[in-house]
């Protein structure tokens, strides 16, 4: 198969600026979109804004690639499954769930919105192939992936042809080794094995693949949970492995990783990976941070359970 890929990216507004300790405006996702999307690749892009639309035709544009550039205005994300954002409205707003999970006051805990938008990214790569857009090789990959020049450097040259011989199936990025861990377990503690960021994917396979994450978001709605995509890409790979390839990565860094070896880690980065006493101490603290999460999160548990007449 040829080894070119076709892009898929989306940017829906869920009001993240006014998210507390998780603010980002629509004004940095455009800035971070600006730094990868230099790629000579065909972008098919979702917007809501014919604003947004010329924004970005107009950047790649300048660069020569506006015949390697779609994008589509829709005016109403929520439209697209109804029954689906219902459903995890319903888990997001029980109040046992909410309280219980590690990071209580992490969106994917609260907001139904943002994981339902999470999981459009199957949706959005299905239409641009059932349109005839897309073929082959198709990747979804973050409106805002790589946050403007971190793990890779902003000033490296994205204005390349990015492709990699990616077996023919769904392929995902993982942080850790999978195992047997029940799914509970993984959504209440708030782990994570496989990254939502990049997907990437042979044609065939992303009906089915969309398919399984619906099948295994209901699933989890239906016994009181709700989470962002990673779980739900976990539960998808587990009910049909044969149809996926896993390659252990990082966040952010698969375009680097697979095809653009030229690209350059940001300094950043290299700081935050490189041995030293500053990257030690990061450690503790980090160590420190999440034994205190684990200790108020145990508590919130004991005092749910101890009011609870067994029967």
């Amino acid at each position: 198969m040829d080894k070119s890929i076709t892009i898929v990216t989306a940017f829906f507004r869920i009001n993240r600026s006014n998210w507390q300790g998780f603010e980002r405006s629509d004004e940095q996702y455009f800035e971070h979109f600006k730094v990868w999307a230099k790629v000579k690749n065909k972008i098919i892009v979702y917007v809501e804004t014919e604003e947004l639309k010329r924004l970005i035709i107009d950047f790649r544009k300048a660069l020569s690639l506006e015949d390697r550039t779609i994008v589509h205005v829709v005016s109403n994300c929520l439209a697209f499954e109804p029954q689906l954002i219902n459903s995890l409205r319903v888990a997001a707003d029980n109040p046992i769930q909410r309280e219980y999970r590690l990071l209580k006051k992490n969106p994917e805990v609260w907001n139904a919105t943002y994981n339902y938008v999470m999981l459009l990214k199957a949706w959005c790569v299905c239409d641009a192939i059932q349109r005839g857009e897309a073929s082959g090789m198709v990747a979804w990959l973050d409106f805002g992936y790589n946050h403007g020049g971190d793990p890779i450097d902003k000033n490296s040259d994205f204005n390349f042809e990015w492709s990699y011989d990616f077996p023919e199936k769904i392929n995902l990025f993982t942080i850790q080794e999978l195992d047997n861990r029940p799914i509970f377990d993984i959504v209440l503690s708030m782990d994570t094995y496989i990254m939502g960021g990049v997907i990437i994917g042979v044609d065939k396979y992303w009906n089915e693949f969309w398919d399984l994450l619906k099948q295994s978001v209901y699933e989890q709605n239906d016994c009181g949970l709700v989470d962002d995509d990673q779980s739900v890409l976990l539960m998808a790979y587990r009910k049909k492995p044969e149809i996926f390839a896993l390659h252990k990565s990082y966040w952010s860094v698969q375009m680097k990783q697979f095809g653009g070896d030229h690209l350059k880690w940001s300094e950043s980065y290299l700081a935050r990976t490189t041995p030293s006493f500053k990257n030690r101490l990061r450690a503790i603290v980090k160590w420190y941070k999440h034994k205190k999460n684990c200790f108020f999160y145990a508590v919130r548990v004991y005092k749910h359970l101890s009011k609870i007449q067994v029967h």
